[in-house]
């Protein structure tokens, strides 16, 4: 999945510009520094949340993710996929199925669509998510920086829901076996 560009569109890309654009030009400071950072946070917010979407071809607008940095960031990503697809669609499939999506489809075309679809859905999600938690509402770096306050405690809060209630430990553990 992360072997060519990606490219994030609509407001999706709308929003991943305005999260990595200087939100204070007094210290040029940002959110996130490259799109590829938002791009490996954006899964896993959209699943703490339990949020997907799809992409959005009505607004013109794209932004891209070089291979070049995907590639240096590999290993982040496919933990983040294998996570993803471990914990995805668990009240339909069983682990074994979760497992062979997270671990063993990288060869079978069809079968590897369907979990990157489900990967960038939540890809998607989390976009939404964190742009409506930190950005919608802030003019100033004060609301920003209470807006991100905020948004960690309710991610950690969901975080540690969400460990305890899906038993990732144990997944992990029967990834490793």
């Amino acid at each position: 999945m992360f072997k060519k560009n990606i490219i994030i569109k609509g407001k999706h890309a709308d929003y991943m510009k305005k999260m990595a654009a200087i939100i204070d030009s007094n210290t040029n400071q940002k959110l996130f520094e490259r799109n590829i950072d938002i791009y490996i946070f954006a899964p896993i917010v959209g699943m703490i949340y339990g949020r997907t979407s799809v992409v959005d071809n009505e607004y013109k607008d794209d932004t891209s993710i070089h291979t070049e940095q995907l590639q240096r960031e590999l290993d982040v990503l496919t933990y983040n996929y294998r996570l993803i697809m471990l914990l995805a669609d668990r009240d339909k499939l069983s682990i074994d199925e979760r497992m062979d999506r997270a671990f063993r489809y990288d060869n079978e075309e069809e079968k590897r669509k369907i979990s990157d679809d489900i990967f960038e859905k939540y890809v998607l999600g989390g976009i939404e998510i964190l742009y409506e938690k930190i950005m919608e509402d802030a003019k100033e770096i004060d609301d920003y920086l209470r807006n991100i306050y905020t948004f960690i405690n309710d991610f950690n809060e969901r975080y540690n829901k969400l460990i305890e209630n899906e038993g990732i430990y144990e997944l992990c553990r029967l990834a490793s076996d």
